[in-house]
Order: C-alpha cells, then sequence, then structure tokens
C-alpha cells in the first residue's frame, strides 16, 4: 500500500536527509520525493509518497513529528485529499 505524507519543515541543514533516513530506517520505501517551500517563508514542505506492508503509517507519523526541525506531520487521504493530522 502507498500513502502521501506532508511534512512542515524548518529550513535547516540535514532537515530532509533526517526524515527520509528515518523512514526508510523504519522499513518503509520511498517511492516519490517532493519538496516546495511554504508560500510564507521559513519553512519547507516535503511530501513523500511512501509504501508498506503492512506496517502502519500512524505510527510513523508520530516517530516523523518527534525529529529536530519537523513542525507538523501529516498523511493525505488519497480520495479526499484530507490530511489527517499527528
Amino acid at each position: 500500500m502507498n500513502r502521501t505524507i506532508e511534512v512542515s519543515l524548518t529550513q535547516a541543514e540535514g532537515a530532509i536527509v533526517r526524515t527520509l533516513g528515518l523512514i526508510e530506517r523504519r522499513g518503509f520505501v520511498v517511492r516519490a520525493v517532493e519538496t516546495a517551500a511554504e508560500p510564507h517563508g521559513g519553512a519547507l514542505v516535503l511530501r513523500v509518497e511512501v509504501g508498506s506492508r503492512g506496517r502502519p503509517f500512524d505510527v510513523l507519523l508520530r516517530q516523523i513529528s518527534r525529529l529536530f526541525d519537523v513542525r507538523q506531520a501529516y498523511l493525505l487521504e488519497p480520495h479526499a485529499g484530507q490530511r489527517l493530522v499527528c
């Protein structure tokens, strides 16, 4: 199953690498990555399409949200485009 995670990060050295590294270390597969600057500045939006074979995405979101430089992490619902905040 593939899902999309959206992470708001402080623009800091290594923030993207730490986030992607955690995802892979937890046994998820990174399928696609997209980054953009937030319109109000000072932060990055990282969208990651993540694959899993039965691992729970809510646990991954909690782990991501504990990383240094992470402001918020969301799981995007595939059909409605809604955000599930962790």
